[in-house]
């Protein structure tokens, strides 16, 4: 991850010699160091400047840096504060990260630990700012009409459905499943002069075609075997309002000549029934079949189609609208985090790749379901890369995690030999993925069949038994 570098640090240490080895250390690391002998120096560059994080001595030749740090907190509750701190004074330590220190380094210290402290706390305030930034634009978004996304696509979407906001014209969304047909067809109804009315949904490909049709259009008492009351449908229950009708490419050829007199006449009678029921409705219809293909098939119907494809509108699947999906992620994790009671803090900068790189093939629908899935089992901190499910892992993602290794506490590294174990995990793990197929394996590898061959001889390379 990239670390702000140009942070600005205020470095308060009495003892000069050793203030000025770590002014040299910091500034050399890349930061803007600003440094003090004591508190009233301290206030002075507080009052005149702002800094990422504050490293301060516990004992001043003014004041108590404890008392300093409350002060410096109110001033500025977002800004870092590390603690330096003698043996004896490690109890003092303790009280500073009771009241608000962020970490605290024991003298005498390794320079090398104190920028690594440094650093990952930048990290993790960096991986704060950005994830407050996704919510902020979340709020933003989720008053928009209910469409979250900021990809030009949605952004028309938007534009159309304020267009379309005095209009009852009949309106198509296309889409893949999961993508969000109802979420638009919601922000269709709200937009309207319907809006007071009721929005009634109904998916035509989840209802069997003998209780669909009643489903639709209600029913007599009487009209069939276990019809022992009357009951209103869908399309009377939904009069003066909107109805979406979800997924109408699954529709029968029977129900589909009805639809279109119900379209063409604004009536229809109720199963059983010879009485005709007048209506005022707006019509939103939804698919993820291409509808002139199965036109072509004859599984359609060609006039029911340019009946319902008024407003045509087409919703892009995830894969292709980009930093959208980590608002939509931060958008899922804000709203399971109030209905689990979780702590979610956010998203590692890896996780937020692989996110971005991942297919969605299930769309929003598989995004909501991983953001509970998630939220439900993690409970708490920064969702990280092995909470996502093996299947969101690439093979390259995949290869680095099994050959991690901890280079922060290695007293030294043989890069000849590291790269020539990480190049035989790699042959391997090819050769294994293919069944050793050398042929797929070299493929996969992009390198010459006769070069992986001599490869494994060199390096005895065998199937596990």
């Amino acid at each position: 991850m990239h670390v702000k570098q140009a942070a600005f640090i205020l470095l308060v240490e009495d003892n000069e010699d050793f203030r000025l080895i770590l002014q040299d250390a910091l500034e050399s690391a890349g930061f803007h160091v600003t440094s003090v002998m004591n508190t009233m120096r301290a206030r002075q560059a507080m009052s005149q400047g702002k800094f990422d994080l504050t490293l301060m001595d516990v004992r001043l030749p003014d004041g108590n840096g404890l008392e300093l740090m409350r002060e410096f907190r109110k001033t500025d509750p977002d800004m870092g504060i590390i603690i330096m701190t003698g043996f004896a004074e490690l109890d003092s330590a303790v009280d500073a990260i009771r009241l608000g220190a962020n970490d605290f380094l024991k003298k005498p210290f390794d320079i090398n630990e104190m920028l690594l402290r440094i650093k990952e706390f930048l990290k993790t305030q960096k991986l704060k700012e950005d994830n407050l930034s996704l919510r902020q634009q979340v709020r933003a978004q989720s008053n928009s009409m209910g469409l979250i996304g900021q990809c030009r696509a949605i952004q028309q979407l938007k534009e159309t459905i304020q267009l379309l906001g005095s209009s009852d014209s009949t309106v198509l969304i296309t889409g893949e499943s999961g993508s969000g047909k109802e979420v638009l067809a919601k922000a269709l109804h709200k937009s309207g002069t319907r809006v007071s009315k009721p929005l009634v949904s109904i998916n035509c490909g989840a209802i069997p075609e003998e209780l669909l049709e009643s489903e639709l259009f209600g029913h007599v008492k009487g009209a069939f075997t276990g019809a022992v009351r009357a009951r209103p449908g869908r399309f009377e229950i939904a009069n003066g309002g909107t109805i979406f009708l979800d997924e109408i490419g699954d529709m029968s050829p029977k129900l589909q000549v009805k639809l279109l007199r119900v379209l063409q006449e604004r009536c229809f009678e109720p199963v059983g029934s010879q009485q005709s029921i007048q209506i005022d409705v707006r019509v939103i219809a939804a698919t993820h079949r291409n509808l002139e293909k199965e036109i072509e098939a004859g599984r359609f119907r060609e006039d029911l189609f340019y009946r319902l494809n008024v407003i045509p509108l087409s919703l892009p699947p995830l894969r292709e609208r980009g930093d959208d999906t980590l608002l939509l992620t931060d958008y899922f994790i804000g709203r399971f985090n109030k209905l689990k009671q979780a702590q979610i803090t956010g998203l590692s900068d890896e996780v937020k790749q692989t996110i971005l790189n991942y297919q969605w093939p299930g769309n929003v629908r598989e995004l909501q379901n991983l953001a509970e899935r998630v939220t439900t089992l993690k409970r708490t901190g920064m969702i990280e890369l092995e909470d996502l499910p093996s299947r969101m892992i690439s093979d390259k993602e995949r290869l680095l995690q099994s050959f991690h290794m901890d280079i922060a506490n290695a007293d030294c590294i043989d890069l000849k030999s590291t790269v020539d174990e990480f190049e035989s995990h790699l042959i391997l793990s090819a050769l294994e993925r293919f069944n050793w197929n050398k042929n797929q394996a070299a493929n996969f590898l992009t390198m010459n069949r006769t070069t992986l061959v001599e490869k494994i001889k060199k390096k005895g390379l065998q199937p596990h038994k």
